[in-house]
């Protein structure tokens, strides 16, 4: 009788077993037609945003790999969120490390995962890394349609200064959009003012500014 009880065990809890010592945690997805389905989502902790991600069904062994061609939205339990974003991706340089000396606008079109960073009432904070460099998003009630936060950084050889020609530009377009939001819904004080002109282009200090302003009454 032990053997037999031994044999069900194995049998039946080492998947289980199996799938709580691998990358696979428990979360869902949300397919394009808006269909949602739970499962298990192999999490890799990316530094980048991923292109694709695996899914395992709570039923069957079958592994999907699925991309932004087949889901709108995946979560993993308590860890993270990633959202389909179509549209605009600056592709300036902000390194300071390789510095430019023009004002560069370029851009492309694609289709990509952006990570949710804090999501609340009034706006929806996201997040866009690629080898390149790391992007910001803001999106606003009711869609939270994704729209990049500007931020450039170059050389502008134009600018005569006593010392040299030439001077270090921080273009901080996104501090303007933020203090825009923030007069919007009637959350701008002077803890958020003063948090807004020191955040700089950072994740932490963004998520603390969107989530003062998701907090306000209005």
């Amino acid at each position: 009788m032990k053997f037999y009880y031994k044999l069900f065990a194995i049998v039946f809890l080492f998947p289980l077993f199996s799938l709580a010592q691998s990358h696979y945690k428990p979360g869902y997805i949300v397919n394009l037609k808006g269909d949602t389905a739970r499962g298990y989502i192999d999490y890799r902790g990316w530094d980048l945003n991923p292109d694709y991600i695996r899914f395992k069904p709570l039923t069957g062994n079958t592994v999907e790999k699925l991309s932004v061609n087949d889901i709108d939205f995946f979560s993993i339990d308590k860890i993270t969120s990633y959202k389909r974003y179509e549209g605009f991706i600056s592709m300036d340089n902000t390194s300071e490390d390789r510095m430019i000396e023009f004002r560069d606008t370029s851009f492309k079109v694609a289709t990509v995962f952006l990570q949710v960073l804090q999501k609340g009432k009034n706006l929806s904070l996201y997040s866009y890394s690629d080898a390149l460099k790391s992007r910001y998003f803001i999106g606003e009630q009711p869609g939270f349609a994704p729209a990049e936060l500007v931020y450039r950084l170059y050389y502008d050889m134009k600018i005569v200064t006593i010392t040299h020609d030439g001077r270090t530009v921080n273009e901080d377009t996104y501090m303007k959009q933020l203090f825009t939001l923030a007069i919007k819904y009637d959350a701008l004080s002077p803890w958020l003012q003063r948090a807004l002109e020191e955040a700089g282009y950072r994740e932490y200090n963004l998520v603390q500014v969107v989530k003062k302003i998701n907090q306000a009454a209005k």
